[in-house]
């Protein structure tokens, strides 16, 4: 009964591996892979904000658009966050510049 379970889990391990190296996660398919390439050399417009006491990255952006956030948050912080590498959304240090991005 051991040998055949042992047998039985050598079957199903290779099954994964296989279908992984073929169709699966570890080898993305080509399309998957020029999606990201695009969505990375999609360029953000963004404008350069020194930041004052008190301002925060949604009250930046409202007074720039004199009006509620076109885009979700959740959005503006991943955009935020991606022309500022390194750098978080929650953490802004006054006196510091930032690159914010522009929604029109």
């Amino acid at each position: 009964m051991k040998k055949f379970m042992f047998l039985l889990l050598l079957v199903l391990s290779s099954y994964i591996v296989y279908r992984d190296l073929v169709i699966g996660t570890l080898h993305p398919s080509s399309e998957t892979a020029a999606a990201v390439v695009q969505s990375k050399q999609a360029a953000i417009p963004y404008r350069m904000v020194t930041i004052r006491p008190g301002d925060t990255l949604l009250s930046i952006i409202e007074k720039e658009l004199n009006g509620p956030l076109p885009v979700p948050l959740e959005q503006l912080i991943r955009d935020f966050e991606r022309l500022n590498p390194g750098e978080h959304a929650q953490t802004l240090k006054i006196g510091k510049t930032y690159k914010v991005p522009i929604y029109r």
